[in-house]
């Protein structure tokens, strides 16, 4: 099965390709809305699309592709519990739709459940040697056989998909039948359950290498689910899943780091708190979703601009924290005076250009997180009061 996947959160992109390529499925992975209008030429049996992804909503991006294929399959995921985002993705065709964070595993349930063909069942089957190929009817039998191995397949069954065209003869389902048997390799068994169809089986020592196979290849695959999950657990667990940038309780440990560095190195440690002016505004007159967009590209944009070693953090809402190591308050100032410039060039679609305040300070000699936050918080308060779009640095 041939799938494309959209998800912005590197992590959460690589995890899932990971392990819907142990399931042998070709999954080709992006993580920006514009590459897929790219290649919305070319067919998949399934996409799975985020709704929050730069340049183009997933949700859009679910509207062009069902106008381009009415039989896509197509799962959505998403952050936002918007009930207006989940009916509109039903309405507009999706299959199914997974909220985060989620494990992988269920997305692999609602994969499975899908029942999209699996092209490539009959791939490995061998033929005796003096045949090269099956006919095209005789690879739709073989292939209904496979795929319900379980189950006897009946006449009806065989007329339905083989054929697809009105009545078909007994005799002539057993002729075809018969030509499938004289081409299959003697490890593999057509049988005729008398009045109700046909079953396919291997021999017993093709099924007990085959069974050991796949159960060494089983646990493989659950081995490296538990581990990518074991990643994503603790990715979840220090992450902001809007924005991907450090929780507050990432964020308290990372400063007690930084303050012991501080401590060994004599050198300087900066705060900025950073806050969207107007922010309310957004969610009121673009809605919930357009506010998300924005959050994640303000926070793709200080991941971008910023240093390496800077330490980037949402702090809360639309208030964000940033840790500076090695970097005098001056320093900061210049730091967040061309952030601010970068943030008012940002001009996303229908909300277009918005500003950020920011306030300062650097840790002074018994500061805790928590009193350096405040005084950063007090020069936030008067970049505010002063008109906002500005920088203002605490004087403690």
């Amino acid at each position: 099965m041939k799938i494309l996947l959209l998800e912005d959160d590197i992590a959460l992109n690589k995890a899932i390709k990971k392990v819907l390529e142990l399931d042998n499925y070709h999954v080709e992975s992006f993580i920006d809305g514009k590459e897929i209008i790219a290649n919305l030429d070319r067919r998949y049996d399934l996409y799975i699309l985020d709704i929050n992804v730069p340049h183009i909503s997933g949700l859009e991006l679910l509207e062009i592709i069902m106008e381009h294929n009415k039989r896509a399959k197509v799962i959505m995921i998403s952050s936002n519990t918007d009930i207006h985002s989940v009916k509109t993705a039903y309405r507009f065709g999706c299959v199914d739709y997974l909220k985060k964070p989620f494990y992988i595993e269920e997305l692999r349930v609602k994969i499975n459940r899908l029942q999209i063909p699996k092209e490539d069942l009959i791939s490995n089957v061998k033929l005796k040697k003096e045949y090269e190929s099956l006919s095209s009817k005789e690879k739709r039998l073989l292939f209904l056989l496979l795929d319900n191995q379980e189950y006897i397949v009946n006449y009806k069954m065989i007329e339905d998909f083989v054929y697809e065209k009105g009545e078909v003869k007994t005799e002539n389902i057993e002729k075809l039948v018969q030509q499938l048997r004289e081409k299959l390799s003697d490890e593999i068994m057509v049988r005729n359950i008398v009045g109700e169809g046909y079953t396919i089986s291997f021999s017993r020592q093709k099924e007990a290498a085959t069974d050991v196979s796949q159960r060494l290849l089983s646990l493989q695959k659950e081995n490296t689910l538990l581990k990518l999950e074991k990643e994503l657990l603790l990715k979840r667990s220090i992450t902001d899943p809007l924005t991907g940038l450090y929780n507050r309780l990432k964020i308290k440990e990372l400063f007690l780091e930084e303050k012991q560095c501080v401590k060994k190195a004599q050198h300087s440690l900066s705060l900025i708190l950073m806050d969207l002016d107007d922010f309310k505004e957004v969610n009121d007159l673009y809605g919930h979703n357009a506010g998300d967009r924005y959050l994640k590209t303000i926070a793709d944009t200080m991941k971008e601009f910023l240093r390496l070693e800077d330490i980037i953090g949402r702090w809360g809402g639309e208030e964000f924290i940033i840790l500076l190591p090695k970097t005098p308050l001056e320093k900061a100032r210049i730091i967040a005076q061309n952030l601010k410039e970068k943030i008012s060039e940002i001009s996303c679609p229908m909300i277009g250009p918005r500003t950020a305040s920011f306030g300062l300070a650097e840790l002074c000699a018994g500061d805790t997180l928590e009193t350096i936050v405040q005084h950063a918080d007090e020069a936030l308060f008067q970049a505010k009061a002063k008109g906002k779009n500005r920088v203002e640095v605490s004087l403690l």
